[in-house]
């Protein structure tokens, strides 16, 4: 299957965009507190937005489990919680459109909470232990993805699928080896579509980090492969998310860099990535000097990020469109919300989260409601709400022609059919057409210019680039 990928730098920039969260239509934008006096934080959104799920950590004793599963009611901001800390441990990830069906955990075991009670999912001979990550409802069928776990040391750890509680295994065996070819021992779905036909989830290993999202159709099923073997500047993608409609995956793309002698990287850097799974196009959102990633993506393929990272207090959401970004603070306050609103939402200043509102945690199908909390501060929860009359979309361009060197490979941006490459004093060094993005090219140190075909538009785009 040919795959393109691509990479796009730019330059941070404040700018409106026909989107559901950068569109001038907005009317009573608004954001709402949903404080968890005992640490609880949210995990998951219904597809409608009218439903949030999660869950609080205990870590007393170094216990380190999840208890508390909760679900809160976005009209009422109303919060119940499905087991107490006495009634067992348990997680809430998912939950429907309706609020009534919870997909988790209960007592380390893969369950669903409906009408009072938890339900324990099947699992394989030998495994104990699982968790459901997401949720659909087909017809009658309901359908449940996440992973199960056996009780051993190797910690093997399967990539799961229910359909009306029924255990089957979701990824095929041709889809259990990373891209790399290395078998990874720890597989987990993240996502399925609503309409039950694309799952995505993740290939890692328990001490590597390595991490290759896969996807399975009913018609196909790959990896995303965001390097190859001959790029020793690996690069893998992170705690992958996908869009309700099953279009797009967003996630912490990591670029991991390898220096010579060593077994583990020295380097590396995060940054917000975008793939959509039906043409096969791979972008990332690169700002010099942050390190931040992707955390959810709705239908329209606007990208929900946090910066930093990595768990840091000082955490900040952004919304990326079509390449543009707003920060989530800035977007409310042109919305007509006041600093007074934010504040409540927020952690308070003796919590030394002082970025307000934090981390952007998971959004509704349309992007009209988003989730999130204070960076490290997981009890002060919040909602916003975009209020939006009608918003027509622009769709993801990817018609922009960019080329970029790193260590022995150049790694394109865009629909490229050909490249040529040429020295500084104008000698042609390479000239050839183009099956892949990352294309092996050992030049030695100086200025080069690289001319990039489109031949479907007609397009071409020339550059230069320093090897150094």
């Amino acid at each position: 299957m040919k795959k393109f990928f691509l990479k796009s730098l730019f330059t941070f920039a404040i700018v409106l965009c026909a989107s559901p969260i950068l569109a001038n239509e907005e009317k009573n934008t608004i954001v709402k507190p949903l404080l968890a006096e005992d640490d609880a934080t949210l995990s998951g959104i219904s597809h409608n937005g009218k439903w949030a799920v999660g869950y609080a950590y205990n870590n007393s004793d170094n216990a380190g489990f999840n208890i508390s599963a909760s679900l809160w009611n976005l009209s009422t901001y109303e919060r119940t919680i499905l087991a107490t800390e006495e009634e067992g441990m348990s997680e809430a990830n998912c939950v429907n459109d309706e609020g009534t069906i919870i997909g988790g955990s209960y007592l380390h075991e893969p369950a669903y909470y409906t009408n009072g009670e938890w339900h324990i999912l099947e699992m394989p001979d030998g495994y104990t232990m699982g968790t459901v990550t997401a949720m659909t409802i087909v017809n009658t069928d309901t359908i449940f993805v996440g992973r199960v776990q056996d009780s051993d040391e190797a910690q093997s750890i399967n990539a799961a699928k229910w359909i009306n509680g029924k255990y089957e295994r979701a990824n095929p065996n041709s889809i259990r080896r990373d891209h790399l070819g290395d078998p990874a021992n720890v597989n987990t779905c993240y996502g399925i579509s609503e309409d039950g036909k694309i799952i995505m989830g993740c290939l890692e290993y328990n001490a590597r980090p390595n991490a290759t999202p896969f996807v399975t159709t009913p018609d196909t099923a790959f990896i995303i492969e965001t390097a190859n073997e001959l790029n020793k500047n690996l690069s893998f993608i992170w705690f992958p998310k996908m869009s309700a409609n099953g279009k797009y995956i967003t996630g912490a793309y990591r670029h991991v860099i390898y220096h010579e002698g060593e077994t583990y990287a020295s380097t590396d850097t995060y940054q917000p990535c975008l793939f959509d799974i039906e043409t096969q196009r791979f972008q990332i959102f690169e700002k010099e000097g942050y390190e931040w990633a992707g955390n959810a993506v709705d239908n329209n393929g606007v990208v929900y990020a946090k910066s930093p990272f990595t768990e840091h207090p000082y955490s900040q959401g952004y919304i990326i469109a079509n390449g543009d970004v707003k920060e989530l603070e800035t977007l409310l306050r042109e919305k007509g919300v006041s600093d007074a609103a934010i504040d409540a939402a927020s952690a308070p200043a003796e919590e030394e989260c002082p970025n307000k509102l934090g981390t952007i945690i998971a959004v509704s199908r349309d992007g009209k409601t988003i989730i999130g909390c204070a960076g490290q501060c997981v009890k002060y929860n919040w909602v916003v709400k975009i209020d939006t009359d009608e918003v027509s979309y622009t769709p993801i361009s990817y018609d922009k022609l960019a080329a970029f060197y790193n260590n022995g490979t150049i790694i394109l941006s865009g629909m490229v059919d050909a490249i040529e490459v040429y020295s500084i004093n104008g000698a042609l060094i390479m000239n050839q057409s183009v099956e892949s993005a990352f294309i092996p090219a050992q030049l030695e140190e100086g200025i080069y210019i690289i001319k990039l075909y489109n031949n479907t538009t007609n397009t071409i785009s020339s550059s230069k680039f320093i090897v150094k």
